[in-house]
């Protein structure tokens, strides 16, 4: 009797690990599909493309050949 109920339990908790794996795997293709979905709405405004390209144009850029470059340029302002 108790031989019985060990296996019953064992089938179970096997069934039960099984199902969290598979809910697992359910919610990781539902954030991807959420996330899919949620890009698609995505649309940059023409006066942001204009503006940004603004900015390319006419900004003064400085560039570093390094983080350590661009951390003492920081230090010195």
């Amino acid at each position: 009797m108790i031989e019985a109920e060990n296996t019953a339990i064992s089938s179970i908790q096997n069934d039960l690990r099984t199902l969290g794996k598979k809910v697992d795997r359910m919610e990781d293709m539902l954030e991807t599909l959420i996330d899919i979905y949620t890009d698609t709405f995505y649309v940059v405004k023409d006066e942001y493309v204009e503006k940004l390209q603004k900015i390319r144009l006419e900004g003064k850029f400085e560039e570093f050949l390094d983080l350590e470059s661009l951390k003492r340029s920081l230090e010195e302002d």
